[in-house]
């Protein structure tokens, strides 16, 4: 590499997947004889390779039936709220805050539960990165099947993931049926999209699927672009009745990013004397300010029947990947003073490796109890390198923010070699994992465990105005994790559910106090909940109670010259959704987040105990509307949502509050069936509200999203 609305059967429930299996197999060969239908509908009977593996147990435990909160957004949601990315997905689910830094697009930046994440799973996998600097690698939207949130610890099956949850973007895969879509799409700030998924049979034994898109646009920042080109072809091919394999691939390349460059509290948060600054102001500069990343991953994906009860299925990706960022940062901006100080860096990063998970799934069954059992492992290995360039300051123009102006820097000029630093990373982890899916009538018990040995080496060289030095540091660490869940049924459609889970994260370094070297930090979660789901499935409800304390935290003084690992954070809260179809044409989503998260131990800034952290909303809700004409207007869809974000902190001192904000969206469709066309619009933010995303603290803050129009045609074949 240069540096530089149908549902797929695996996305169904196991009986619905046979079902929908028997029903094509009926139509696609009814022409055929008895005898070779009768042998077709047994292959699908016994082989549930395609069966619905569900992010919160690895198993086809149905959401609505998993004592753990766990939400899907599914390819018919997707299209329905017409989002073309995780952040976009995940703007009406509880419990998530989507979107603290809205203009840049360089990675996906959510908290769940009030923990930040930066980092997604693609079909099941970790995307693989370094824990740290900017090279995330992204899945877009369009190549997605399928959003599952996790939310809690969950550590117990996937290993190192933050304590608020995970988020799982399920892979398109290849399906029996032809079908090819082509969409087009226009909007504002000079968007243009071109996108093709085209799946079907190869030959009676493969099929396959090809995903590619290209899109351009401008950033909600002056002077800031996005361009995206990926391509991602997969082949499934049955290799017996009881194996199949599909091979994959994915390839993006992302020229123009936009990298986070925030703006200070003064012109942003705060009025100044150089009055307000627009919500398109860029502190950033158009000869460097740039983010440009390269992605490539390979993998296959094995599963085999070997008998009615038990089944291997084994995953695996390689990636190859590489970023380059040219960003600036700023001090302190003075009282009186329009002039902003700039220091100019970049980071050169790359990261080589792959990711694999082995199954071994099974079912026991006695006279009363159903035992499911998971059998697992899985290792990750990484190379990752990363250049930090850094001028601190040295000969770089700073910005008049009475006067902005982006064509000042004279790239060449740069003092970046002033400090330097080099980075050789090297990450392997390994976790061995087990689960018993207890199912006693209409209690269901789950049970699992898992071990972890989590390893690392980050060799530094460091110049500082050319005096050179530098460091080595390893982490040798091992966990376990686990989880224990219940869940009741009522003949009602009512179900109870409690649960504890345990999470955990590496930490590198010693303790300045007791000269050890940490731990790693643990989170664990006590969850008691409900769910109701009609019988019809047309309404279904979720509330959950949960308590999450993150323990042995690294703190350290204001003045960084102590560090130890005796901090604690715990957020609380109560989740709320509804789900409901009114009538056969309108649709209803509702949610609500009550969220009390706070620091409750730091020995060594005490100044911070009691504090909630910052990109914390304590209070969100969201709704969402879709209404299907019929009759006259057969075919037009309108849908509409309200979302509220509450105050977050300003810092981590809570010295202010960013307010709160209410947006709304609206999408419209309207399918055309005479001629296998869908026209598409969608708007975020009809109201064109100016508001603070978000603030680190109150010397770096972000805007939000402003309004954005998109407009788009839809053909299938």
């Amino acid at each position: 590499m240069a540096k530089s609305t149908t549902k797929k059967l695996s996305a169904l429930s196991p009986l619905s997947a046979i079902t929908l299996g028997l029903l094509s197999s009926g139509l696609a060969y009814a022409q055929e004889s008895e005898e070779a239908k009768k042998a077709e509908l047994e292959h699908i009977e016994v082989n549930p390779m395609h069966a619905y593996r569900s992010t919160a147990t690895k198993s086809s435990l149905r959401p609505i039936d998993s004592p753990v909160s766990i939400n899907v957004i599914d390819q018919e949601l997707l299209q329905l709220r017409q989002a073309d990315s995780v952040n976009k997905a995940l703007r009406y689910v509880s419990g998530v805050t989507t979107e603290s830094r809205p203009t840049i697009t360089i990675f996906d930046q959510f908290t769940i539960r009030g923990f930040t994440t930066y980092q997604t799973f693609y079909d099941g996998l970790p995307l693989l990165s370094n824990n740290s600097w900017n090279l995330y690698p992204q899945v877009d939207a369009f190549a997605t099947e399928s959003l599952e949130i996790l939310k809690g610890p969950a550590s117990s099956l996937y290993g190192l993931v933050p304590p608020g949850g995970l988020v799982n973007q399920v892979a398109k895969y290849p399906k029996d049926d032809q079908e090819t879509l082509i969409r087009a799409g226009v909007g504002s700030d000079g968007l243009f999209e071109l996108g093709l998924d085209t799946t079907g049979a190869l030959s009676e034994d493969a099929d396959y699927r090809l995903v590619m898109l290209g899109r351009q646009r401008d950033g909600f920042q002056d002077t800031t672009e996005t361009e995206r080109y990926t391509i991602a072809p997969s082949v499934t091919i049955d290799i017996n009745k009881a194996t199949e394999l599909t091979v994959s691939a994915y390839y993006q390349d992302d020229p123009d990013m936009v990298p986070s460059t925030s703006l200070p509290g003064l012109g942003s948060l705060y009025e100044a004397t150089f009055d307000k600054l627009d919500a398109s102001t860029y502190a950033g500069d158009e000869n460097w300010n740039s983010f440009s990343r390269e992605v490539l991953m390979l993998g296959y994906k094995l599963n085999h029947q070997i008998n009615d009860d038990w089944s291997i299925l084994q995953k695996l990706r390689y990636t190859d990947a590489e970023a380059l960022q040219k960003n600036t940062y700023h001090t302190v901006l003075p009282d009186d003073n329009n002039m902003l100080p700039r220091s100019a860096y970049l980071t050169d990063e790359e990261i080589d490796g792959f990711t694999v998970d082995t199954q071994l799934a099974g079912l026991i069954t006695t006279d009363t109890i159903s035992h499911n059992l998971l059998f697992g492992v899985d290792h990750q290995s990484s190379d990752s390198k990363v250049a930090y360039r850094d001028t601190l300051g040295v000969n770089t123009p700073a910005l008049n923010l009475a006067d902005i102006n982006n064509d000042l820097f004279d790239v060449d000029s740069l003092p970046l070699d002033f400090y330097q630093e080099d980075h050789n990373i090297e990450i392997e982890q390994t976790g061995f994992y087990i689960q018993n899916e207890m199912q006693i009538d209409s209690f269901t018990l789950l049970l699992n465990g898992r071990f972890d040995q989590f390893k690392s080496k980050d060799v530094v060289k460091n110049i500082y105005n050319t005096l050179a030095y530098g460091s080595t540091t390893d982490i040798d660490q091992n966990e376990f994790s686990g989880r224990v869940a219940a869940m009741y049924t009522f003949d009602t459609g009512w179900r109870a559910y409690t649960n504890y889970s345990e999470s955990f994260e590496p930490e590198a370094g010693v303790d300045s106090l007791t000269g050890e070297a940490f731990k790693p930090t643990t989170a664990e979660q006590i969850e008691i909940g409900a769910k109701y789901q009609t019988r019809d499935g047309s309404t279904s409800f979720t509330g959950a109670y949960f308590v999450v304390t993150k323990e042995n935290m690294v703190v350290n003084t204001p003045d960084f010259a102590q560090r130890t690992q005796t901090g604690e954070v715990e957020s609380k809260g109560v989740e709320l959704e509804l789900n409901t179809n009114i009538t056969n044409s309108l649709s209803i989503q509702a949610n609500a987040t009550f969220l009390d998260m706070e620091v409750t131990e730091n020995e060594l800034d005490l100044a911070l105990v009691g504090k909630t952290p910052v990109w914390v909303a304590e209070e969100s809700a969201s709704i969402w509307a879709s209404y299907l004409f019929e009759n006259a207007l057969d075919g037009l869809m309108l849908g509409a949502g309200i979302r509220y974000v509450g105050e977050t902190q300003a810092d981590k001192y809570n010295s202010d509050q960013v307010p709160s904000y209410t947006l709304v969206d609206a999408v419209i469709a309207y399918d055309i069936p005479k001629y296998d066309l869908k026209l598409t619009g969608s708007v975020s933010n009809l109201g064109n509200k100016e508001y603070i995303g978000s603030c680190f603290d109150t010397n770096n803050c972000w805007y939000g999203a402003q309004r954005r129009v998109e407009v788009g045609i839809e053909k299938r074949f």
